[in-house]
């Protein structure tokens, strides 16, 4: 009996043992599962703010989206312009209420300006987040990007001068609101549009400034032509001018002018010696034409020359008259790069690879000299 008893408080012992591990094991697992809990609150909700964060990148995303898609330069009725981009502030209310804030650095007149979109919201532990972009909008015309579509001539990389219309000389004053003006002479200043290129205005008065176009301007619907002469020789004929005596179609009541002056290096200033550089403003009826030779002039007799026009190969997109080829046929457009060499060699010389077009043969051998290469 002895030993049975012994046996008896031997298992007692041993079940008591076994109940406190079980309670000790009951605890571990309790702090465990707050644990887990735990855990699950903080990956919720940082699931939450980077879903959140994702709506608030989104949205700033869409600010500056809005900022980017301007249809105009100047401001427009029913149009967004880049005059009219401005700062502005809302709130959007989905399942999360954010606070968008966007600022607008700089000034209407100039050529970038910083923008900033600050996205903020408070998640639902109280907490106030917030994201930001920060981007430049580049005042660059809408109308040229569906150019930047088309292979450029000879696969160069033509720039925008100014940021302004390639045919306006690039001398030309901005004058702001979209214009500017070139002084061909102390009473002869033309106004063009920055976007098209064009003549839309004359003054007969030095222009420096907006309020110089109150008085003294009138409308004026015209094209350009322009472009630079140069030479082999030493010296430029002495009356080297330039003819339009043969061109047609244009708006015979109103003036043709022409002006030829020393070319000017356009990064020092300097005057360039063997060029020259002329301008004519030829004026049109409202969506009219012009036709015809440009001559030069001023060859008539004396030194024999030749008279060599530097004409473009033919290139996607270009047109004739923009290649210079002559004559013009219903010329619909203002004409840059319209370049000549004048040279005393028998024939027209090869510049940077491109052989020239013979223009006007103003040699003494020549029975046609005088009508072909007029005086003035």
């Amino acid at each position: 009996m002895g030993g049975t008893g012994m046996k008896t408080r031997s298992h007692g012992r041993q079940r008591g043992f076994t109940l406190l591990e079980a309670l000790v094991a009951m605890l571990i697992t309790a702090f465990g599962l707050l644990g887990l809990v735990g855990m699950q609150l903080m990956l919720s909700h940082n699931a939450d703010v980077a879903k959140q964060r994702g709506e608030a990148t989104r949205l700033a995303q869409q600010s500056i989206e809005v900022l980017r898609s301007f249809t105009s330069i100047d401001a427009a009725a029913g149009q967004l312009a880049w005059q009219d981009l401005a700062g502005s502030n809302d709130q959007i209310d989905t399942n999360t209420q954010f606070t968008r804030q966007v600022s607008l650095g700089g000034a209407a007149t100039d050529p970038m300006r910083r923008a900033s979109v600050v996205v903020s919201w408070v998640d639902r532990a109280g907490i106030t987040n917030q994201m930001s972009l920060d981007t430049v909008i580049s005042k660059t015309d809408p109308a040229d990007v569906g150019a930047l579509g088309f292979p450029l001539p000879q696969n160069t990389t033509l720039k925008r001068p100014k940021n302004r219309s390639m045919n306006i000389p690039v001398p030309a004053l901005d004058l702001g609101n979209g214009k500017s003006v070139y002084q061909m002479a102390s009473n002869f200043a033309v106004v063009f549009s920055n976007d098209s290129g064009y003549v839309v205005q004359r003054c007969d008065h030095t222009v420096t400034s907006q309020s110089d176009l109150a008085s003294g301007c009138e409308l004026y619907d015209a094209f350009i032509v322009a472009g630079y002469v140069s030479k082999t020789m030493s010296s430029f004929p002495t009356a080297l001018g330039v003819n339009h005596s043969s061109l047609t179609d244009y708006d015979s009541s109103r003036a043709l002018e022409c002006t030829i002056g020393d070319a000017v290096d356009q990064n020092t200033g300097q005057t360039m010696s063997h060029y020259k550089y002329y301008l004519c403003i030829v004026p049109v009826t409202t969506d009219g034409t012009w036709s015809g030779t440009m001559r030069l002039a001023g060859m008539a007799s004396g030194t024999d020359y030749l008279v060599c026009r530097m004409q473009f190969p033919a290139a996607a997109g270009l047109s004739a008259n923009a290649r210079n080829v002559q004559p013009y046929s219903q010329v619909n457009d203002s004409l840059d790069n319209q370049n000549y060499i004048i040279t005393t060699s028998g024939s027209c010389p090869t510049v940077s690879g491109l052989g020239t077009t013979l223009h006007q043969e103003c040699r003494s051998s020549n029975p046609n000299r005088v009508t072909d290469c007029p005086a003035t």
